[in-house]
C-alpha cells in the first residue's frame, strides 16, 4: 500500500462517533489551566462573533492539525481506531470539554448527537480513569496516582471555574462545537453523504485540520510518528496555510464554483514553488542554507509580516509571535476568524491576491536582467558579514524595494537600487589620521586595511560585467557566489613571502614554484647559486634556524626580481590593481605561480573540480583587460598595462555607481 496523507477540514461533530488511541511512547497530558482558559476565551470569541454574524455561513474556528494513522491492530469491520501521533493535547482538552457539556447536550439534542463522545484512550493507562470520568471526582488528590490524570483532572476543574467566574452559558460554547441541525455522517455513503457534508459545511462551528498519515501495511505509529518529529511526514505551516486557503474556501454556498477555485489555485501555488526552486531567482533574495520548509515559505511570511501590521493596525491587543514556526499559520487562521468585512472566501481571497501579488512581483524581478542583478546584488552586499542581518531585516528590505517598485518607473527604481548600492560599496576620497588628511578613495584601499570594502567592490564589478550583457539567459549565479564562498581574494601578481614566523615547509613549497617560475622565464641560471644556497639552509629545521638571516635574504632578492620585471610597486601589491576573487581552495591551488600557470589552474579546476570561475577574474587572468603583445615573457606576468587596464574597468563600474552615491 502506498504512503499517502489525508489534509483536510473536519468538523468538531464529525469526530463524536471516532476512536482514538494516545499510544504509550507519547508525552503525557501537561496542559496548564492557562492553556484550558485561552482555548475557552477562543471559542467564546468566536461565538460572539457569530451572533453579529447570522446571516453569513461557513465561518469557522479552525483548530490546529490532528495527525493521526490507523491502528491496524485495534481497528476491525465495524469500528476504526486512531493512533493520535500530534495533537493529542487539544484533542484531550475537547474530550474534557465535551463531557463539561454533557447535560446541555442531552438537552438540546437528541440521538446519537446528544449522547456520542468520542472515545479516547492512553495507552498503558487506567482506562477506567475516562469510562467513569474521574476527572469530575470533587477531589483532585484522588487522580494524583497518575501524573496525567492529575492533569487531566486539574483542567476539568479549569473549566468548570472558567463557565462559573465568567457566567456563560454552556450553550453559547456547545452551539459553536455542535450546531443546530447538523447531521451526523457516520454511516452515510453516496450522495447522502455528500449532501449531508454540503449542508454541515454551511454551518458556523469549529473545525479541526485532519492530518492522516497511511502507514504501510509493515509500518506501526511508532514508525510514523518518528518520522513526524524528524521531519520526513512533519506537517508545515505552509501545510496548513494551504490546507486554510485551498480546502477550506470551498465551504461556501456556491459549492462546485469554489471546488473550482481552489483547484486552479492549488495549480498556480505548485507553479510558483517549483519556479522558487530555482536556484538563480531564490538566490536573488534568500541563501541556500535557510530554515524554510518549502520555498513558497517566504511568499507567504512576506504576505503574513504585511497583514499581521494591518491586523495590528486595528487590534493593538493582538500577538502572535513572529518566532513562532506556525507564524504564517497562526496569522492567516487568525485573520480569517476574525475578519468582519466579508464571508470567508472573500477574506481568502484577499489574502491569495497579496500572495500573488508579491509572487509576481519576485518573478518579474526575475526575469528582468537589470532588477535580477541590482536586487540580488544588493541583498547580498547588506547580507555580507552581517551577522545581524535576520530573515526580518531581509523581508524589511524586501518590503521597502516593494514599495518602491509600486510607485516609482522603471528608470527610477534603478536609480533607487543604484542608490542603496552605493551606499554600500563607497569609499571616501580622503581618510583621517593621526599624521592628518591623506588621499584615500578607490585607488588606495588596501588588502590589510579594506578587506570586507575590496570584496564588495569586486562582487559588485562581477554582477556588472554579467548584467552589462543584457541577454536575457544571462545571469550571475549569486547561489554559486555563496555556496562556494567564492570571496577569498587573490593576488594577481603574486604577493612576497611574509617571512616573520613563516613555516619552513611554506618556504620549500614557495621555493618550488619558484624555480618553475625561473625557468619559464629563462632565468633560472641567474639564480642557480642562490637556490643552491637557499636549498642548504631549509633543508631541515635545525639548518634554518642557523642560516635564518641569510635565507630570508635570499628570498626577499628573488621575490623583489620578481617584482621589478612585473614594474610592481609594493604601494599597489594589495590594492585593487592586483586583486580578484576566488574560492578558498582554488586560492591555495593557485599558490605563487605565474600568470599564465595560474591561468591553467583556473582552466582545469573549472573543468574537473565543477569551480565556478568569477568573470572577471577568469578575464584578468587572461589579459583581457590589456592589449595584446607578442613578448614571450610578458604573457606570464601582470604587468602595469594590465593593471592600469583592469583597475580602470573597476573604476568604470564603481564610478556609474559612485554618481547616485548621496551622503547622509
Amino acid at each position: 500500500m502506498e504512503d499517502k496523507r489525508t489534509l483536510e477540514l473536519r468538523h468538531v461533530a464529525d469526530l463524536l462517533t471516532m476512536h482514538f488511541n494516545i499510544p504509550s511512547y507519547q508525552r503525557g497530558y501537561r496542559w496548564e489551566s492557562k492553556h484550558v482558559e485561552a482555548l475557552l476565551d477562543d471559542l467564546y470569541g468566536f461565538s460572539k462573533q457569530m451572533e453579529d454574524m447570522q446571516h453569513r455561513q461557513g465561518k469557522f474556528y479552525c483548530f490546529q492539525p490532528l495527525a493521526i494513522v490507523k491502528n491496524k491492530k485495534l481497528s476491525n469491520e465495524t469500528d476504526t481506531v486512531y493512533d493520535v501521533i500530534d495533537g493529542q493535547q487539544r484533542l484531550t482538552t475537547l474530550y474534557l470539554l465535551l463531557s463539561y457539556l454533557e447535560d446541555t447536550r442531552k438537552c438540546n439534542f437528541s440521538g446519537r448527537l446528544a449522547t456520542s463522545l468520542f472515545t479516547l484512550k492512553y495507552e498503558s493507562r487506567d482506562s477506567d480513569f475516562f469510562d467513569n470520568k474521574e476527572f469530575k471526582s470533587s477531589d483532585i488528590k484522588e487522580s494524583i496516582r497518575n501524573i496525567d490524570f492529575f492533569y487531566m483532572t486539574r483542567a476539568y476543574k479549569a473549566i468548570e471555574s472558567w463557565f462559573e467566574q465568567k457566567e456563560i452559558s454552556k450553550n453559547t460554547i456547545l452551539k459553536v462545537l455542535t450546531p443546530d441541525n447538523y447531521k451526523i455522517i457516520s454511516g452515510l455513503e453516496g450522495d447522502d453523504l455528500l449532501n449531508t457534508k454540503i449542508e454541515n459545511d454551511k454551518k458556523n462551528d469549529v473545525r479541526f485540520i485532519w492530518y492522516e498519515v497511511a502507514a504501510k501495511d509493515n509500518t506501526d505509529s511508532i514508525e510514523v510518528f518518528s518520522q513526524l518529529n524528524y521531519g520526513k511526514t512533519a506537517l508545515t505551516a505552509t501545510d496548513l496555510v494551504k490546507a486554510l486557503l485551498l480546502q477550506c474556501d470551498i465551504y461556501t454556498e456556491n459549492r462546485a464554483f469554489m471546488s473550482e477555485l481552489a483547484f486552479r489555485r492549488s495549480y498556480e501555488w505548485d507553479v510558483m514553488e517549483k519556479q522558487l526552486q530555482d536556484p538563480f531567482m531564490w538566490s536573488m533574495f534568500m541563501k541556500s542554507d535557510n530554515s524554510f520548509t518549502s520555498h513558497i515559505m517566504v511568499v507567504l511570511s512576506l504576505v503574513c509580516n504585511d497583514l499581521y501590521q494591518e491586523m495590528l493596525n486595528k487590534d493593538p491587543k493582538i500577538n502572535i509571535q513572529k518566532e513562532s514556526k506556525d507564524f504564517i499559520y497562526e496569522v492567516c487562521n487568525h485573520y480569517l476568524g476574525t475578519n468582519q468585512d466579508g464571508n470567508y472566501a472573500e477574506n481568502v481571497e484577499y489574502i491569495w491576491k497579496k500572495i500573488q501579488t508579491t509572487y509576481t512581483a519576485l518573478y518579474n524581478w526575475y526575469k528582468n536582467p537589470n532588477t535580477y542583478h541590482l536586487i540580488g546584488l544588493l541583498v547580498w552586499l547588506m547580507e555580507y558579514k552581517n551577522t545581524d542581518f535576520s530573515n526580518e531585516k531581509r523581508f524589511a528590505l524586501l518590503k521597502s524595494l516593494f514599495e518602491q517598485y509600486e510607485v516609482k518607473t522603471k528608470e527610477e527604481f534603478m536609480n533607487y537600487l543604484k542608490k542603496r548600492i552605493a551606499e554600500q560599496i563607497h569609499v571616501e576620497e580622503h581618510l583621517k589620521t593621526k599624521k592628518g588628511i591623506v588621499p584615500w578613495g578607490l585607488k588606495y584601499i588596501n588588502y590589510n586595511d579594506n578587506v570586507e570594502q575590496i570584496i564588495k567592490i569586486l562582487v559588485t564589478f562581477n554582477v556588472e560585467d554579467i548584467r552589462n550583457q543584457q541577454k536575457e539567459s544571462a545571469r550571475f549565479p549569486f547561489h554559486l557566489l555563496r555556496d562556494d564562498n567564492i570571496t577569498s581574494l587573490e593576488h594577481i601578481h603574486p604577493q612576497n613571502l611574509i617571512l616573520d614566523n613563516i613555516k619552513l615547509d611554506t618556504i620549500q613549497a614557495w621555493l618550488t614554484v619558484k624555480e618553475n617560475s625561473l625557468r619559464q622565464l629563462k632565468k633560472y641560471e641567474q639564480y642557480e647559486n642562490d637556490i643552491t644556497v637557499l636549498k642548504l639552509y631549509i633543508k631541515n629545521e635545525e639548518s634554518y634556524k642557523e642560516n635564518i638571516d641569510a635565507a630570508h635574504s635570499i628570498i626577499n632578492k628573488i621575490d623583489k626580481d620578481f617584482d621589478d620585471l612585473a614594474n610592481m610597486s609594493e604601494g599597489q601589491m594589495h590594492t585593487l590593481y592586483n586583486l580578484s576573487l576566488v574560492d578558498k581552495d582554488t586560492n591555495s591551488a593557485l599558490s605563487n605561480n605565474l600568470l599564465d600557470v595560474k591561468r591553467e589552474i583556473l582552466n582545469e579546476r573549472q573543468k574537473s573540480k565543477n569551480i565556478y570561475v568569477l568573470p572577471t577574474t577568469y578575464k584578468a587572468f587572461g589579459k583581457y583587460y590589456s592589449a595584446a603583445t607578442e613578448s614571450n615573457i610578458l604573457p606570464k606576468l601582470w604587468t602595469r598595462p594590465d593593471r592600469e587596464a583592469y583597475f580602470t574597468a573597476i573604476e568604470s563600474v564603481y564610478n556609474d555607481f559612485n554618481s547616485h552615491y548621496t551622503k547622509k
